[in-house]
């Protein structure tokens, strides 16, 4: 029997089953009852595969929003939208992705252990996403497996590890401790938001209009905001194609039931991927933080962006509006100079938006959420572009990662290779 094909084909070379033996693991370190280790094992492999599900369905959906764009505009529209892309990551190089979460979250809790850094990530469906944007980056480079596997991880635990410094200035500001940071990757556009609201400050600190609390309870329901704006989003493409030319693309349907069939059919494919994500996230952070506690005391938790919003839950609101509004301008700009543009996504502006409106009105009063905020949505929209050419491997499927440091971290590892590559056949 050779032990290679049955390594790669066989044990570990379902990524299901690799997940599913991370949380094993981390559940028999912790001492778990055995019931418990069952349980926590199949959730883990079903919410992978729940992943894969609801990613078709979103996938399909937004493949015809791009159709409807291309053909009323004459471009092609990408959505950044980590969900929608990380599971079809998931489908083409799923084994890489795993073994690259694996070999991160050790070596991660191996530089918190050694170094002054003593962050830990606990954001499990961003160590998700920056692993599937590593795994389909690297794979596109035709290396050998283990060394994706590596350098992956490599990357990945260094992300991990440094991402939280970056905005930790600002979220002390804002929480007024040090006790807690950020795990979140967009740690660049975080950063930016808050160094632009300490440039425009404003001299007073007068807290929000009254009347600005009247619409914050129509933006509590997360998955409701994404299948009304996504319906927006069909309802005004569509305006811009002839109806002759909807019914052509959509077997005789008018524009308006197309615009909400589609709008649900996405959003129940964020429902599906998020529950899917939850699922895996319960099984495997828990063991993970477990051993992190054993094994480097006095670590600072690094959790996700909504941590900040009840701090300021009107200026969340409000920077969820501005960004998104940015990712319009950006938009509207790229549409000037390019076929392809880069739609604003909900799901980026609502939670990454609302974090950096949080440090932004903290840090700039009012002046500095609304100039802040534009900007970081103009910021997040734009940058994404130049990710898109850099995974082609994973073929036309009119959606990218979102958030600031999955383009920027995915332009350094890219030029990092280039000039490696460079070197070495030049010598």
């Amino acid at each position: 029997m050779n032990i290679t094909p049955f390594f790669n084909m066989g044990l570990f070379g379902e990524p299901a089953f690799i997940l599913g033996l991370i949380a094993l693991v981390g559940l028999i370190i912790q001492r778990q009852a055995f019931p418990k280790v069952i349980s926590g094992t199949v959730k883990t492999m079903l919410g992978y595969s729940l992943i894969q599900v609801g990613g078709m369905a979103a996938g399909t959906a937004l493949s015809n929003l791009s159709a409807i764009i291309q053909r009323g505009f004459q471009v092609i529209g990408i959505i950044p939208h980590n969900e929608t892309i990380v599971a079809l990551a998931q489908i083409n190089y799923g084994t890489e992705i795993a073994w690259i979460m694996l070999i991160g979250m050790i070596l991660h809790l191996a530089i918190a252990r050694f170094t002054s850094i003593k962050y830990i990530f606990l954001t499990g469906h961003h160590i998700l996403f920056m692993a599937s944007m590593l795994g389909s980056l690297l794979a596109n480079y035709f290396l050998e497996s283990w060394k994706v596997f590596i350098i992956g991880g490599i990357i990945l635990a260094l992300s991990m590890s440094f991402s939280p410094v970056l905005a930790q200035r600002y979220v002390k500001k804002v929480t007024g401790t040090n006790q807690v940071a950020l795990g979140h990757f967009n740690s660049i556009g975080y950063f930016l938001s808050g160094l632009v609201a300490q440039m425009v400050r404003s001299k007073d600190k007068k807290e929000m209009p009254k009347f600005v609390e009247k619409i914050q309870p129509y933006f509590q329901e997360q998955i409701v905001v994404i299948a009304v704006f996504t319906f927006i989003l069909f309802l005004v493409s569509g305006l811009f194609v002839s109806p002759e030319g909807m019914k052509e693309m959509f077997s005789g349907h008018h524009f308006i039931i197309v615009s909400a069939i589609q709008a649900i059919w996405f959003t129940a494919g964020v429902f599906i991927i998020l529950a899917g994500v939850r699922m895996l996230v319960a099984e495997i952070i828990p063991a993970f933080q477990g051993i992190a506690e054993k094994i480097v005391p006095q670590s600072i938790p690094a959790l996700d962006s909504p941590i900040l919003f009840p701090y300021a839950p009107i200026a969340a609101v409000f920077g969820f509006l501005f960004s998104f509004l940015g990712g319009l301008i950006a938009m509207s700009v790229l549409l000037t100079i390019q076929y392809t543009t880069i739609i604003p996504g909900v799901i980026p502006h609502f939670f990454s938006g609302g974090a950096a409106g949080v440090i932004a009105y903290k840090v700039g009063g009012r002046r500095g959420l609304v100039i802040a905020s534009i900007l970081h949505g103009f910021f997040i929209t734009i940058v994404p572009i130049y990710l898109v050419p850099l995974l082609a491997n994973l073929g036309y499927i009119r959606a990218t990662f979102a958030d600031s440091d999955f383009a920027i971290l995915g332009l350094i590892v890219h030029w990092l290779i280039e000039c490696w590559q460079f070197i070495w056949n030049a010598f």
